[in-house]
């Protein structure tokens, strides 16, 4: 399963790729929208690594 940091890597290499001037408009947007799904991704993943954390000491008794 890809972390976090890659989806954040893998978006700001699309954006890149996007803002290429040798990209055709219409790529750029598709690459910018990848970019985009990558980057909520990253973020989604963030939140279930703090839930599974916050859960797994709720269950042993654990303050966070």
């Amino acid at each position: 399963m890809l972390k976090a940091e890659e989806c954040r890597t893998l978006a700001a290499q699309y954006r890149a790729r996007a803002n290429d001037r040798k990209s055709a408009k219409r790529l750029a947007n598709v690459l910018l929208s990848v970019s985009n799904a990558y980057l909520a991704l990253a973020s989604q993943l963030d939140l279930l690594a703090s839930v599974e954390h916050q859960e797994s000491a709720r269950t042993t008794g654990r303050d966070v």
